[in-house]
């Protein structure tokens, strides 16, 4: 009985680690102490300022997101807190930055709350970096049209909105939302490294508060932008694996799990016919 009970407890074992792996919503760096350790609550805090670029088919048939921020000073640190991105969205990088500007990666959660993926950290200093690519648009199409929701996880006093327009595109339009101002720097085309920049700023942003860019241009070229699979944080951000990659490590995972749990099972289920026949044929 004590093989039978062995291996109907590490069937036991694996069957939970697959149901847990499966409720962390697919995180790129699944919490550890990162996500879940001591630190204070930054459900509260507010954010000074926060930057939000939105990059469509810059080095994915996606949206390339950064949400780039400051915390109003708190009483201490870490503080735990969470951010509200796009749901189905691929995160590259989660980060704290030291006052001297260097990245500190952070283990991280999501977790789906609907429309959103909710991504959850501690952050070791005031200053955050989110980076992360949507899921992908339909670049067959020649007109595309988009709605990129931002919905603030806390008070933020002034949301800087930089919008970028993809290399090759023409009849590029922006509809802000109610509110958004154009920037002083947007009264003369912004110009970096060939795009085209279009920015907006929001003050008092209030915590649950979802503002709406609607972005719609023309695009024959399904390629993106750039072709780029990596860069250093220094250069132009992007993603250390294409996008179906990471998409495609998830399924193994899954697949990997999953047979090793039925196999197990399918193990214990033959054990315990195999007795039944033997003390069967002993009676």
């Amino acid at each position: 009985m004590s093989t039978l009970r062995q291996l109907g407890f590490f069937a036991m074992i694996l069957c939970l680690a697959l149901f847990n792996y499966g409720c962390d919503g697919g995180a790129g760096n699944s919490s550890g102490t990162g996500a879940s350790g001591t630190g204070t609550s930054g459900t509260g805090f507010a954010i000074g300022r926060m930057k939000v670029a939105i990059m469509p088919e810059y080095d994915e048939p996606s949206v390339l997101a950064i949400y780039d921020g400051r915390f109003e000073e708190a009483s201490s640190y870490p503080i735990k807190t969470s951010f509200l991105i796009p749901r189905g969205s691929v995160i590259s990088d989660a980060c704290s930055l030291s006052h001297e500007g260097q990245h500190f990666c952070q283990l991280y959660k999501t977790v789906n709350r609907g429309d959103y993926d909710e991504v959850s950290l501690l952050l070791p200093y005031p200053n955050f970096y989110l980076s992360f690519h949507t899921p992908q648009l339909d670049v067959k199409r020649e007109k595309k049209e988009l709605v990129y929701l931002i919905k603030a996880n806390h008070p933020i006093k002034t949301l800087e909105v930089d919008i970028q327009q993809p290399l090759r595109s023409s009849a590029f339009n922006i509809f802000p939302p109610g509110g958004a101002a154009i920037a002083e720097s947007n009264r003369t085309l912004s110009v970096i490294r060939g795009f085209n920049h279009f920015t907006y700023k929001l003050d008092g942003v209030a915590r649950g508060q979802e503002s709406a860019f609607k972005i719609a241009y023309l695009k024959s070229d399904p390629k993106p932008s750039v072709d780029i699979k990596f860069t250093s944080m220094e250069n132009t951000p992007t993603r250390n694996a294409p996008y179906e990659t990471q998409r495609n490590i998830k399924t193994v995972i899954y697949v990997i799990f999953g047979s090793g749990a039925l196999g197990v099972l399918a193990v214990v289920a033959w054990f315990i016919r195999a007795r039944k026949k033997k003390r069967g044929g002993a009676s």
